[in-house]
């Protein structure tokens, strides 16, 4: 498969700032010349190009979750529902406004 941003960080998470999300992943892609990615559960090696790495960040770019490949609505239909509950209750900040649904 394809690096990704784990839904329960795009949705409850880093789409709080998502300008910052993608300055951080922009960086790392000009600073690094890399050709795999170590994921997080130390699993397996990922080849991976600083390309790979940027497409993994498009959730938090102008088109949100709009575009082919992203995880289908119903998919994150829990997690966002869940996200309601957490800023109706004050738990978490609503969504920067640039990201879409």
């Amino acid at each position: 498969g394809r690096p990704f941003v784990p839904p329960i960080l795009q949705e409850l998470v880093l789409n709080r700032e998502p300008e910052k999300v993608l300055a951080f992943a922009e960086r790392v892609a000009a600073d690094f010349a890399f050709t795999t990615i170590i994921p997080a559960h130390f699993d397996a090696i990922v080849p991976a190009t600083p390309e790979v790495w940027l497409d993994a960040f498009r959730p938090f770019g102008p088109t949100g979750t709009k575009y082919a490949g992203a995880l289908p609505t119903a998919d994150l239909a829990f997690l966002r529902a869940f996200e309601d509950t957490l800023v109706r209750a004050g738990t978490i900040r609503p969504r920067a406004c640039n990201i879409y649904r």
